[in-house]
């Protein structure tokens, strides 16, 4: 097998900043950028698209909003710190340390709540809440807090709002400018996702939900269910909850993901050693091995690629180790139960798969206007690659988070399946998606109204349908 399921997602920053570097991680495996808004204003996503969309329209872009994250604000050096120091946070700039993205965090935390800073690089303990907004901590572990930095508060159930109006300025611009994916942070429940999507308007952009707290993760049914994909954002949830729960926590996740036919993305410290160093850990190629075997869609890179000494070599690694941990997966099939109402209900996903356990099956093509069809089948582990061929470029880039799934724009205006099927193989040899001895699967929802059944299911023989 010489192509790679597992897709890349990489964090863009300081150190990946210049288009050289970019091209090379784009070579390597880069199949999503991602931009963390946090760290930048509308200008600066202008900036990254344009750098992004030069080297190769096919990676696709995605905006990381800040939601209900709480962070520090920029103060001006690190605040050294020890064990049994008293801290105070502020509620506005009459502190020099305060909760910048949520001046109100006092009113929802108690005495006896823990804070953790910097994904857990020091932690504190509340022993005071004055009256004016002060919250005073105790030190607990730690040697610093840096500016800008994120807080998480394990148990507490904050009041913040899901999107803010930053996020909004930033989501307009991005659906405008055809972006992929807005990634959104601490998504907690439905309602957080219906928010953030009101501000989406009627653009196509996708919603990955972010699963960073155990709000998240007792509602991860209905976020899966009303997401476009999640993002297991494992820096985050081991701040918020007890870091032994999080691997059986990450495959419960990535099993749901699967049964739902949506992409989810494994997140955080995948080959953090590498910000440093130009070779992971044993431990971090195992964990990503492991990822990948138990059917995560996308890695996603942070530091590794936003300040790291070695972004390429990042890449190049999780291509690595994805290529080589593919061998050994074995084929699966996983029934899915739809509405009645839903066409999905006539698509033949057992037949496919049955049919693609045929060795002599080179490749899967799926004609999906948006893509869903190929969604279903990439939960199958199919030894053959999916070609999927949507309406437009944007749902072409969205399948840039979907494993086994390769998307390309076909549309027809012919209302046969015949003649459907004879352009989309000749397109398909023309862009070299397919080889004039393949043997492939022909699948997908076509209008042909002499049909019995909105989809079509095919085997041909290109040698012989030309």
């Amino acid at each position: 097998m010489n192509y790679r399921r597992t897709k890349i997602v990489c964090t863009i920053g300081p150190s990946s900043w210049n288009a050289e570097t970019v091209k090379s991680m784009f070579e390597a495996g880069m199949n999503v950028a991602r931009i963390n808004g946090a760290f930048a204003d509308v200008a600066e996503l202008q900036r990254v698209e344009k750098l992004i969309r030069g080297i190769s329209p096919r990676i696709a872009l995605m905006l990381d909003i800040k939601g209900h994250e709480v962070r520090l604000n920029k103060f001006s050096e690190a605040l050294p710190i020890r064990k049994g120091d008293v801290v105070v946070l502020g509620k506005d700039s009459s502190e020099n340390i305060y909760p910048a993205t949520f001046p109100n965090l006092y009113k929802d935390l108690e005495v006896g709540q823990k804070i953790m800073m910097d994904k857990g690089a020091a932690g504190l303990e509340v022993v005071k809440i004055t009256s004016d907004g002060k919250i005073h901590a105790k030190v607990l572990f730690g040697e610093k807090i840096a500016p800008g930095k994120g807080m998480n508060f394990p148990g507490a159930k904050l009041s913040n709002e899901a999107i803010t109006d930053i996020d909004k300025e930033q989501i307009i611009y991005c659906g405008k400018a055809g972006w992929e994916f807005v990634s959104a942070s601490f998504i907690r429940n439905k309602h957080d996702i219906a928010i953030v999507k009101e501000a989406f308007g009627d653009s196509k952009i996708n919603l990955i939900a972010k699963i960073e707290d155990q709000q998240g993760v007792d509602n991860i049914d209905d976020i899966i269910e009303n997401s476009d994909g999640i993002m297991i954002a494992r820096g985050d949830l081991g701040s918020e909850l007890p870091l032994e729960k999080l691997p059986w926590l990450q495959k419960q996740i990535i099993h749901k993901c699967n049964q739902k036919a949506k992409p989810v993305i494994l997140a955080t410290n995948l080959l953090e050693s590498m910000t440093v160093n130009v070779f992971p850990t044993r431990a971090e190629v195992t964990d990503v091995a492991n990822g990948v075997m138990e059917g995560t869609d996308s890695l996603m890179t942070s530091g590794e690629t936003a300040q790291g000494k070695y972004p390429i070599e990042s890449v190049e690694m999780l291509d690595k180790i994805a290529r080589e941990t593919e061998q050994y997966l074995e084929p699966m099939f996983i029934s899915e139960t739809y509405d009645p109402s839903n066409d999905l209900t006539l698509f033949p996903a057992q037949a496919i798969y049955e049919s693609a356990m045929d060795p002599e099956v080179d490749k899967v093509l799926v004609i999906s206007e948006s893509g869903v069809e190929s969604r279903i089948l990439s939960r199958y582990n199919l030894p053959q690659p999916i070609i999927a061929f949507v309406s437009n470029i944007v749902f072409q880039n969205q399948l840039n988070l979907t494993k086994n799934v390769q998307g390309n724009v076909f549309t027809s205006d012919k209302k046969d399946k015949d003649t459907i099927v004879r352009e989309l193989i000749q397109f398909a040899l023309k862009e070299k998606l397919i080889l004039n001895v393949d043997r492939v699967i022909v699948t997908g929802k076509v209008n042909d109204a002499d049909s019995n059944s909105p989809y079509l299911f095919e085997y041909f023989d290109v040698s012989k349908s030309l």
